[in-house]
């Protein structure tokens, strides 16, 4: 992206002041307009568009304060920086809370202006960036976020088989999004007005899972006080999913196959056979065919729920797609908790780069919205995040005789060795992870790999097998 040299509006009733800070903003290659006042300035930003804003405070007319708060309700993209005299700090203050960017002492450093430019472009820069992902995310399935080779593969499964009445399994670790994906089964199928169920077959007790999903009549046990539909009633010409079906027990396995092959069944305490429409969609991060072979899963189930599958690709396998759901999740959680975070520092993106991320995308959510939480400025910082992620290892430390085994030679060949005992360590103590690795002893993952070539290390031979 081209660097661009700036625009700024300077707002002050001293017209000396206006004449002599633009021609010295100019000298800078920053494009300069003046307004001799508040209401002037509001008429000027009708028609043209800045970048920053330095407004003074003191004014005749519409002071500073009174321009920023119709200029905050208006929402513009601009930032202002406060130009104050010394005894007028407390008001350069109160000015910040009703959102400026900050303030500055006349007569101001051009310098400080400059420094207050760049970061604003930058920022602007980086808006632009998440706005161009977020419009990148629009138009997938649901809150589905990818553009990875494997996600558009699983992308275009959902399309083909959402229109089809057959069963689906849902195969992932815990943590890859299986109610997601089958959300959007549903949601691009011709059931999509109808109802989605959902019902996690793990949370349940075998006792309460039987009524939970086809329903019980009153009296049909203690505490049985009313008539009560099941979930299978409730999704009724939608779709139901059942997550973790592997862990449903085996006496409710039988029922439920004669659900799906018959169409039909009764809830608890009743004779009076319900029939339903339901599309039926299954998920679970357990060996199904392990299960089997255990007796602890009916084999005639297992194939009617698996007339077809769909494998959810971990987070680490679709590494590509962070910087996409961070971008999500960033703008998901600002709307929570009130924040304007707009991204990472590229330290702190370098750590969840290198990161395996075992709990998957669930885990990167919680990540974002922990690190969201404790952060103060306008971006995510390596320090705000959870020690797991930050590298928050153990020093790395090798051998003392390693380190001090050195013979008596030159100094550039002694501290080779040096690093190359301390990085083989550093590798050793992340799992072969470059990224990681880089982010624990603080050095840039490009200059990490060129020493790992310069001292012939390889680093896949600190990858412990799992």
């Amino acid at each position: 992206m081209e660097k661009r040299n700036g625009r700024i509006l300077m707002v002050d009733d001293e017209q000396d002041l206006l004449d002599l800070s633009a021609i010295l903003l100019r000298r800078e290659g920053v494009e300069v307009a003046t307004c001799a006042g508040g209401k002037a300035a509001l008429t000027l930003l009708n028609n043209e568009e800045f970048d920053l804003i330095l407004l003074d405070l003191r004014m005749p007319g519409m002071d500073g304060l009174g321009f920023l708060e119709i200029f905050k309700k208006q929402q513009r993209r601009e930032e202002v920086v406060i130009l104050t005299a010394y005894a007028d700090v407390e008001s350069a203050v109160k000015a910040v809370k009703l959102g400026a960017y900050g303030y500055l002492s006349k007569p101001f450093d051009t310098g400080e202006v400059m420094t207050h430019l760049n970061r604003i472009l930058e920022l602007q820069a980086l808006r632009t960036e998440n706005e161009a992902l977020r419009q990148k995310q629009r138009g997938e399935l649901g809150n589905l976020v990818g553009q990875s080779e494997s996600m558009r593969q699983l992308y275009q499964l959902i399309r083909d088989v959402a229109p089809t009445p057959v069963t689906v399994l849902i195969r992932g670790e815990s943590g890859t999004g299986k109610e997601l994906v089958a959300n959007a089964i549903h949601s691009t199928s011709d059931r999509a007005g109808k109802p989605f169920v959902r019902c996690n077959c793990a949370a349940l007790s075998p006792g309460v899972m039987e009524s939970e999903l086809f329903g019980h009549v009153k009296g049909a046990f203690t505490g049985a006080v009313r008539d009560r539909a099941g979930r299978f009633a409730e999704a009724d010409g939608g779709t139901l999913f059942l997550d973790e079906i592997g862990d449903l027990e085996t006496n409710m396995q039988i029922r439920l196959l004669r659900v799906i092959q018959e169409g039909e069944f009764e809830p608890v305490g009743s004779t009076q056979t319900q029939k339903v429409d339901v599309r039926l969609i299954t998920a679970t991060h357990q060996d199904l065919e392990a299960r089997i072979g255990e007796g602890t899963f009916r084999e005639d189930l297992y194939y009617r729920i698996n007339a077809l599958t769909i494998e959810i690709p971990p987070l680490r396998e679709r590494i590509s797609d962070l910087p996409l759901l961070c971008a999500f999740f960033v703008n998901r959680y600002n709307g929570i908790l009130g924040k304007h975070i707009e991204g990472f520092a590229s330290e702190a993106l370098q750590c969840l780069e290198g990161y395996d991320w075992p709990g998957n995308i669930r885990e990167l959510e919680n990540a974002i919205m922990r690190a969201m939480t404790v952060a103060k400025g306008d971006e995510i910082e390596r320090k705000h995040l959870p020690a797991s992620l930050a590298g928050g290892m153990e020093p790395v430390h090798g051998d003392e005789d390693a380190y001090y085994d050195i013979p008596q030679q030159l100094f550039h060949e002694a501290r080779e060795q040096f690093e190359r005992i301390f990085l083989r360590r550093a590798l050793e103590r992340a799992n072969g992870n470059v990224s990681r690795t880089a982010a624990a002893i603080k050095l840039t993952r490009r200059n990490l790999q060129r020493k790992i070539k310069q001292y012939e290390i390889d680093s896949k031979q600190f990858v412990k097998q799992r």
